[in-house]
């Protein structure tokens, strides 16, 4: 198609991706899909998460020819008919061979890059999926609680800093914009300000967005961490200092943390 205009969300897990998908999908003139590398299908349609969903996700793969990343993604953004085409990638896929490569070699593909300031909080929330899953089918009635070892999350929190600033030294031939979780939603849909840029970018006209997810964790950490004060102690004594200072506190609302400046 004439003008049609290719891009990627270009992200990793717990920074709100699925909602944008969701509120870009939404957009008459943009076609969002999800994990296409994953084996996800081009459209929204509901994927199996049940006990097999390992067995599943292999045969989506083999199905749709994710095992074979260029010719997946040469395909995807082939169909369609919407103005741009875009589709979200996690860096660990683009450690695949050719995933990487064919995206360097198009450096017309626009990227999006998404992610979350609050760096303990993507670590926080990336401690509780397994815990979910489990309780999935016995609808809990009060929040889930973990113990986060503070060592690990210093190092998580680094290992997240320098992976961002990796990808975004080898995608800098590519015409890209960065936005930030904390600044993307108004409860299910996207800030107005952010959407509008978002649209500048792919080249379509603004237009509110939507998603049908909804946020289901605590906003306050303390909430969740069991060790709350333990964990901001070793916090306050690294370059994160500046995380405790903006995380909540018992009684009083959660301020923006920004964990990467």
């Amino acid at each position: 198609m004439a003008n049609r205009v290719q891009a990627v969300i270009l992200t990793t897990q717990r920074t709100g991706s699925s909602s944008l998908v969701e509120c870009l999908a939404s957009h008459p003139h943009i076609e969002c899909a999800r994990e296409i590398l994953e084996g996800q299908p081009d459209d929204l349609s509901h994927v199996y998460r049940g006990p097999f969903r390992r067995v599943a996700k292999l045969y989506r793969i083999l199905r749709t020819g994710a095992w074979r990343p260029t010719h997946r993604i040469e395909s995807y953004f082939a169909g369609g008919a919407a103005k741009v085409r875009m589709f979200k990638v996690m860096y660990n896929q683009l450690e695949r061979p050719f995933a990487l490569k064919y995206l360097l070699d198009h450096d017309d593909v626009r990227i999006i890059h998404l992610r979350r300031l609050n760096l303990l909080k993507v670590h926080v929330s990336t401690l509780l999926m397994p815990k979910r899953r489990e309780l999935q089918a016995n609808a809990p009635v009060e929040p889930i609680r973990i113990h986060v070892d503070p060592a690990r999350a210093i190092e998580s929190m680094r290992q997240a800093i320098a992976r961002y600033e990796l990808y975004e030294k080898i995608f800098e031939r590519h015409p890209r914009i960065t936005v930030a979780y904390e600044s993307l939603f108004k409860g299910q849909e996207l800030q107005p300000e952010v959407g509008r840029r978002i649209c500048e970018f792919l080249g379509v006209e603004p237009q509110p967005m939507k998603s049908t997810l909804v946020k289901v964790n605590p906003e306050s950490l303390r909430d969740i961490v069991t060790n709350y004060d333990e964990l901001f102690a070793a916090l306050a004594k690294t370059e994160f200092a500046a995380t405790v200072e903006r995380l909540p506190v018992k009684g009083e609302a959660q301020a923006q943390g920004n964990a990467a400046r």
